[in-house]
C-alpha cells in the first residue's frame, strides 16, 4: 500500500467476501464500501477467509483482497496480518458478524477502529449453537467485545440495531446509523401478468422461509395463479424443496442467478415478502423497493425500519402463521393497477435515498469521528458525548447564516441544504451543544426562524422531505371458492386507495 500514490489506507476485516458460497448482506456491505472508498482514492485492503478455489491475493474493483485461513482461523491470522502491516494502516473497519476481530488489541493507539455491527446475534446463538458454544459466543459478542471496543465508534445499519447494541450489548461509545445502498436503483421491469411473489436472498433457516412456503399453499387455494419464486441458495434449500413438494406449493427455486437475470426476475414481481423474526436491516427489501416492488414483512426489529407501512409495503403483526392471509390481502390490493403504480413509485422514491455513495460517506464520517475522539483522548480531554444517542434536527434559514458557516460544523454531524433552509443532524447533542453551535453562527437561540427538534427514525434514515402520503391499507379478504384475481367485481374491494 503506497501512500504516495493513493490516499490514506483503510483495512476492512470481514470473515467472508462475496466469492464465498455463503456470502450475504454483510459481505455485500463490505464489498461496496471498499469499492466506493477505492474510487475516492483510498488504498483499501479487504482481509477475509479463503474458501477453496479462491486466490490468496486478488484485486477487485480497485481494492485489494487478502484471503487467509478458514472461517474460524481467519480471526487470529487477520490479527497477525494487521500487526505486521499496522505501520501502513490509517483506519480499520472491523466487521462483527456475531464475533468481531478484536483489532484494537494490535493496532496503535492513534489508529481509528470502527466496529461494524450488522445485527446482534445473542438470540440467534441460542438457536443455532449447542449450549456451551452458545454461551461462549454470547460472552464474546457481549462482555468481551464491550471491553475491547469500549467507547469506540460503532456503525449499525438501522435505528433498531442501534437500540439492540445499547440494550443487549451495552456498548457505551458513539453509534452511527449507516444503512446499505441498493444495486437495483433505476431498475424498471414489467410485472408478471399473474400474481408473483419474488424473494431474493440466502436460503437460511433463521429467515423462516419454511413458513413462507407453507403460507403459499393456502395462498394458492384462494389465488390459484399465485407463484412464489425464491432466488438464492443456502443450507435450507433442500428442506424447502421437500417442504414445497410435500405441501403441493407452486414454488420455483432458481438458485443463485447472474445479477442481470436476478434483477430481471425481480422486476416482474408483484410483491416481495420477509417472514424473518427480525434483527436485520433488510437490504433485499430495499432493493425490491428500488425496482418498484412493494414489500410485506412481519413487524419485527430491523425490518420495521426498512418498510414504510402503507407507503412502500406493509408490516403485519403476529406469528408467521398469519402470512397467508396477509399475502392474499396484499395481492388483492395490488391487483388494482392504479394502486400498484402509486405504491411502486413511492417505493422507488424511498429506496432512491439509499445509495452506496451515501453508505461510504457514513462510514468515512464514523472513521473521522473516531479519529477525532482518539486525538481528544490522547490530549487528556474528557469525552462529553460518549454513549449519548440523542440526535436533534437543527433548521436554520440559509439567509441567516454568515459566510463561512461551514467551519462551525462538528465532526460527525450531517448538514444539508435545499437552497432555502439548512438542516443539521446533530449526533449526541444536548442543549449546550446546540447553544454553542448557534453562538458560533452568530444566531440567537430565541430567533423564531430557528427550529430544534428531536430526530425521528425517518430523519436518521435520510427522509429529509416527509411526503405525507395517505396510507394504502390492505383490502379485506373476500372468500371465494376459487378464481383468479381478475374475476373480482369492483365492489369486492375494501380499504383506502392512494390519492
Amino acid at each position: 500500500m503506497s501512500r504516495s500514490v493513493q490516499g490514506p489506507s483503510v483495512v476492512v476485516l470481514n470473515w467472508r467476501d462475496r466469492r464465498h458460497r455463503s456470502a450475504g448482506g454483510a459481505e455485500l456491505y463490505c464489498q461496496r464500501v471498499a469499492r466506493e472508498l477505492a474510487d475516492r482514492g483510498r488504498s483499501v485492503v479487504l482481509v477475509t477467509s479463503r474458501p477453496d478455489g479462491t486466490p490468496a491475493r486478488e484485486t477487485v474493483d480497485g481494492y485489494a483482497v487478502r484471503r487467509l485461513g478458514s472461517w474460524w482461523s481467519v480471526y487470529p491470522l487477520a490479527l497477525l496480518w494487521l500487526l505486521r502491516h499496522r505501520s501502513s494502516v490509517d483506519a480499520v473497519v472491523d466487521s462483527q458478524n456475531g464475533i468481531p476481530f478484536f483489532s484494537p488489541l494490535v493496532t496503535g493507539r492513534r489508529i481509528p477502529v470502527v466496529l461494524l455491527v450488522h445485527h446482534v446475534h445473542q438470540d440467534l446463538f441460542a438457536r443455532a449453537l449447542r449450549p456451551a458454544a452458545a454461551r461462549l459466543a454470547r460472552w464474546l459478542e457481549g462482555p468481551v467485545s464491550r471491553r475491547v471496543y469500549r467507547r469506540r465508534t460503532v456503525v449499525v445499519l438501522s435505528p433498531s440495531a442501534r437500540t439492540q447494541v445499547r440494550r443487549r450489548l451495552r456498548f457505551d461509545g458513539p453509534v452511527h446509523v449507516v444503512p446499505t445502498g441498493a444495486d437495483t436503483l433505476g431498475l424498471r421491469g414489467e410485472r408478471a401478468a399473474t400474481p408473483r411473489v419474488v424473494v431474493v436472498g440466502r436460503l437460511t433457516h433463521h429467515k423462516r422461509l419454511d413458513s413462507l412456503v407453507d403460507a403459499m399453499t393456502d395462498v394458492q387455494v384462494r389465488v390459484p395463479d399465485a407463484e412464489l419464486h425464491l432466488v438464492g441458495d443456502g443450507p435450507a434449500r433442500r428442506e424447502l424443496v421437500e417442504r414445497a413438494r410435500t405441501a403441493g406449493s407452486r414454488v420455483v427455486f432458481h438458485g443463485r442467478l447472474p445479477d442481470a437475470e436476478r434483477d430481471a426476475l425481480l422486476g416482474t414481481a408483484w410483491l416481495t415478502v420477509s417472514a424473518s423474526d427480525g434483527g436485520d436491516w433488510a437490504v433485499s427489501l430495499v432493493e425490491a423497493n428500488a425496482a418498484g416492488v412493494p414489500a410485506l414483512a412481519r413487524r419485527v426489529s430491523g425490518v420495521r425500519d426498512t418498510v414504510r407501512h402503507g407507503v412502500t409495503g406493509w408490516l403485519v403483526d403476529g406469528e408467521p402463521d398469519g402470512l397467508a392471509d396477509a399475502i392474499v390481502r396484499a395481492l388483492l390490493t395490488l391487483d388494482d393497477p392504479a394502486v400498484a403504480g402509486t405504491i411502486a413509485e413511492r417505493a422507488r422514491a424511498w429506496a432512491a435515498r439509499f445509495t452506496w455513495a451515501r453508505t461510504a460517506d457514513g462510514v468515512l464520517q464514523a472513521i473521522d469521528a473516531e479519529g477525532a475522539r482518539l486525538e481528544r483522548q490522547l490530549d487528556g480531554q474528557r469525552e462529553r458525548r460518549t454513549g449519548n444517542d440523542l440526535v436533534v434536527v437543527l433548521s436554520v434559514p440559509q439567509a441567516a447564516l454568515p459566510e463561512g458557516w461551514e467551519s462551525s460544523r462538528r465532526t460527525g454531524d450531517v448538514w444539508v441544504s435545499d437552497g432555502e433552509t439548512v438542516r443539521a443532524l446533530l449526533t449526541g447533542a444536548d442543549e449546550g451543544d446546540v447553544e454553542g453551535i448557534l453562538a458560533r453562527l452568530g444566531i440567537r437561540r430565541d430567533d423564531p426562524s430557528i427550529s430544534v427538534l428531536v430526530a425521528r427514525h425517518a430523519d436518521l434514515l435520510g427522509d429529509r422531505h416527509p411526503l405525507g402520503e395517505p396510507v394504502v391499507d390492505l383490502v379485506e379478504v373476500v372468500e371465494r371458492a376459487a378464481g383468479a384475481l381478475g374475476g373480482r367485481r369492483p365492489d369486492e374491494r375494501g380499504g383506502r386507495r392512494a390519492a
